[in-house]
């Protein structure tokens, strides 16, 4: 790698430093809990540590907020998923029509 930031020339490295920029920007727009997640790791290991009580209850929030997230998940994809097959099973699409008489 020092090789290849060695044989750029300044402006080369500029763009690719902005383009960089602008895939963070974009991430942490996209997923801030998750930014927020890495940064919190980051400053984590570079701070060394917490004490053992507070890293426990740190990881222990950090794994009911992903256990909630993915159960939460799994439900609304399963509660998608049956209403499709069931509306594709009536003749339905998303919507359903109020039932008209033929006299």
């Amino acid at each position: 790698m020092a090789r290849t930031i060695q044989g750029q020339s300044t402006q080369e490295l500029e763009e690719s430093l902005r383009e960089l920029e602008g895939t963070v920007r974009e991430y942490v727009s996209e997923r801030p809990l998750t930014a927020v997640s890495a940064a919190f790791a980051l400053g984590y290991i570079l701070g060394g540590g917490l004490t053992p009580r507070l890293t426990w209850l740190a990881l222990t929030a950090a794994g009911r907020m992903s256990l909630l997230n993915m159960m939460n998940e799994v439900a609304f994809t399963r509660s998608s998923s049956r209403r499709a097959v069931t509306n594709a099973g009536n003749g339905q699409s998303g919507r359903s029509r109020p039932a008209t008489r033929s006299q």
